[in-house]
């Protein structure tokens, strides 16, 4: 980029299974305008400017999950990265030929969602309806959501990827997690009468 620094960039990769929601809105248990949120717990985020977003997407190609380690060493291998889809082993690359997309997503609009900040990190509960609504209406597959920042990584002075300025560290447990604060995917209705 233009002010020769390194860009650290990091997203985040979660799937979860949805078929018994599938059965469930097919069978009418769920009804057609239910919400569905995204909840991933606060795991002491750090440094995080005033206010900021983060966005989701829906993933577009097929991923397996890794069990490394940050610190790992000898590095794991297996399973997703930045550069391949189903590890470095197997040699699957998001993009054949390219070591720097840090995977594929769908984009556009009912592609998107997003959850702003201001002030203090908090849990994330974004509104993935759209989203959701997209896998079970077969317009795409459910290969899960590509959590991120705003942008690319190109060097612009507008969006959040590919800046030189820190924004801070979101931190969010993992479905590894041995506590209650898993993430979550929630339906949301009211089945209430009057």
């Amino acid at each position: 980029n233009d002010a020769g620094s390194v860009i650290k960039v990091s997203r985040a990769l979660i799937k979860f299974n949805i078929t018994e929601i599938s059965e469930s809105v097919v069978d009418g248990t769920i009804p057609s305008n239910a919400k569905y949120y995204l909840n991933l717990y606060d795991a002491n985020s750090v440094e995080l400017n005033t206010t900021q977003s983060i966005y989701g997407y829906p993933v577009s190609k097929s991923w397996d999950g890794g069990q490394g380690k940050y610190h790992d060493n000898p590095k794991t291998v297996e399973g997703v990265s930045w550069r391949y889809r189903v590890g470095q082993t197997d040699g699957t690359q998001w993009i054949s030929g390219s070591n720097d997309t840090g995977g594929t997503w769908y984009s556009g609009s009912g592609y998107e969602a997003s959850q702003s900040f201001t002030h203090e990190p908090d849990d994330l509960r974004m509104d993935v309806t759209d989203i959701v609504w997209k896998w079970l209406g077969s317009t795409v597959p459910n290969e899960g959501f590509m959590i991120k920042r705003n942008g690319s990584m190109e060097y612009s002075t507008t969006e959040d990827e590919g800046s030189t300025t820190h924004y801070g560290h979101f931190l969010y447990f993992g479905r590894d997690t041995h506590t209650v604060y898993q993430p979550k995917l929630e339906v949301v209705w009211d089945d209430s009468t009057w």
